[in-house]
């Protein structure tokens, strides 16, 4: 949170109130996310309040990376919290019906990918896009249920629920829960 007690620190977070968006880039093959300046918290960012978008761009999906869909998709990286507490960055993959008219509403479901590994070739931000190489990830079958509730009209958000870092296999990790919670688009 942004208060008269921490702003000395956040001066140079320019970007509060005001996040980059960048828009979509065709034919272009997804960096990986480990290589993607797109999932680089932004200097300030842990004076936001968790849920806080810090930028957002939009992307193609694609069913096993090969076969476009007919979706919207945008990705926003938000702030959030660590299983200690502490500020964390993660990436949410926000899908609409491409139907959906601009400032329509719809039903908001938050879907958790079975993430299988621990390289972030497998994060559902990554291996559902367009032109990813994701082979064996089951995010990108998991694509198939996610177009289903699409086609009824709901958006879909599909949080990196792991974090930036992969945390996978912690046992009872707390922060699975915050990067999901905080996600909401």
């Amino acid at each position: 949170m942004v208060s008269v007690g921490n702003l000395a620190d956040a001066r140079a977070a320019e970007w509060i109130g005001r996040p980059s968006h960048e828009e979509l880039q065709r034919k272009v093959r997804p960096l990986l996310p480990c290589d993607d300046p797109f999932y680089q918290a932004p200097a300030g960012y842990q004076h936001a309040e968790p849920g806080t978008v810090l930028r957002s761009r939009d992307v193609e999906l694609a069913f096993l990376g090969l076969i476009p869909q007919s979706i919207t998709a945008t990705q926003l990286l938000y702030r959030t919290t660590d299983m200690n507490g502490n500020p964390e960055a993660t990436v949410t993959t926000v899908i609409l019906p491409a139907e959906a008219a601009p400032g329509q509403t719809c039903p908001l479901l938050s879907y958790q990918c079975a993430i299988d590994a621990i390289t972030s070739r497998c994060f559902p931000s990554y291996a559902l896009r367009r032109r990813a190489k994701g082979l064996g990830s089951l995010t990108q079958l998991e694509l198939l249920l996610i177009t289903a509730a699409v086609a009824e009209g709901w958006a879909v958000s599909v949080p990196d629920h792991e974090g930036v870092r992969g945390l996978w296999g912690l046992r009872m990790n707390p922060a699975t829960a915050s990067w999901t919670a905080s996600g909401r688009p």
